[in-house]
């Protein structure tokens, strides 16, 4: 079933400023947007790719903004049209408003239109999400009703927005059921579709869309992101340098329970015994925290896994975990106190943790009993002393 979504605008003027800059040859997400002005047509469907957490929704809720704005570029058609049911055809633009310069690519953010996004109450925008306890698939079932409206278009604007975050996360069913819409889509209505492996769509899916793919963040623009958030320098300084691009996973690891909960992860390094008890319960308790917990699993073994290739030190080493360095070392020594066959064993041991965790990650999109698999993953911590 579609949903009314909620706001995630404004977006960050560092986030946009990421994606929208050219970069590698790329044209960025400005320059898309200025070839659909010039060329005075925007795809029907536009596929957001890039890695989880880069802030591929938080661009398509942006984008929607932007072509619903009521002093943008593609403000005119509804009223030059006269049609509230979808009368410009796929992809037809009108001229500029006179407003503003007709190359804009910036929102208002003062129009009736821009007001409704920015307090989540859209009118032409409808995001497919999916069901509260059914799990992250999209299923068949919330595309049915935006099917049942496909003779209607616009309400107010030029066009009627559809996003479909995380698509290729749709099951089969759902993926064959939209394929038809996107292969001929009803007139005025845009979709936009995110996925972090395009590989994982239907062939056909991908090639009815215009591809932008947006690129991980450099450390520098993640940690400036993270106090714009108000987050402490120096636990934005571990953050940025352990989320690998991720805007999302640099968010979420600085929040505070996530931070506290970090000295927990440290302490299985040193205390497993103690600690895989409350460790096994807080992860198990919802879904969010059996990511992060396989998230900074891997961050820990990646540490160590880079240390053991090195001939420096633990205590002369620069752990990218710096806030939990302490631990890091004590576990460094306590494995490694003979420096030849115990460096390759410690080695080995690390190596066949992170196997297990990215074999964790696909036996978790099955339904099984996650207790047990976390029990799984942690209770080999038991044989370091």
């Amino acid at each position: 079933m579609a949903k009314q979504p909620l706001s995630l605008l404004p977006l960050p003027e560092l986030l946009l400023r990421h994606h929208g800059e050219r970069s590698e040859g790329a044209p960025g997400l400005f320059g898309i947007m200025k070839e659909w002005i010039d060329q005075k047509k925007i795809p029907p469907v536009l596929l957001l790719t890039g890695i989880p957490g880069i802030g591929k929704r938080s661009i398509g809720h942006f984008l929607a903004q932007w072509i619903l704005c009521e002093s943008g570029p593609f403000a005119q058609a509804a009223a030059e049209t006269g049609d509230l049911f979808g009368g410009l055809g796929l992809a037809e633009s009108p001229a500029p408003s006179a407003a503003r310069s007709p190359d804009t690519i910036r929102p208002c953010g003062s129009c009736g239109s821009c007001q409704r996004a920015l307090k989540g109450s859209w009118i032409d925008f409808t995001e497919i999400l999916p069901e509260e306890g059914e799990g992250e698939a999209l299923k068949i079932d919330q595309f049915r009703e935006l099917k049942s409206s496909q003779g209607f278009g616009a309400h107010e604007a030029a066009y009627r927005v559809i996003l479909i975050p995380n698509s290729d996360r749709m099951t089969p069913q759902a993926a064959n059921s939209i394929l038809k819409l996107l292969e001929e889509p009803p007139a005025g209505w845009l979709f936009f579709l995110t996925a972090s492996d395009s590989t994982l769509l239907l062939p056909t899916i991908v090639s009815r869309c215009q591809t932008l793919r947006l690129r991980p963040f450099r450390v520098p623009t993640l940690e400036a992101l993270l106090t714009e958030n108000g987050v402490a320098p120096a636990r934005a300084v571990v953050c940025a340098a352990l989320a690998h691009g991720s805007w999302g996973k640099a968010l979420q690891l600085a929040q505070d329970e996530a931070w506290e909960r970090r000295k927990s992860l440290f302490e299985l390094l040193t205390h497993p015994a103690e600690t895989i008890p409350g460790l096994v319960d807080w992860a198990a308790s919802e879904p969010r925290n059996f990511e992060l917990l396989l998230d900074q699993l891997e961050q820990l073994t990646a540490d160590l896994i880079r240390w053991s290739a090195t001939a420096i030190a633990p205590d002369s080493y620069a752990w990218a975990n710096a806030d939990g360095r302490s631990a890091l070392i004590q576990h460094a020594k306590a494995l490694t106190r003979e420096p030849r066959e115990s460096l390759t064993r410690a080695r080995d041991f690390w190596l066949e943790r992170a196997e297990r965790l990215a074999q964790a990650r696909q036996q978790s999109l099955a339904p099984l009993n996650r207790k047990l698999l976390i029990q799984d993953l942690l209770l080999p911590w038991l044989a370091v002393r």
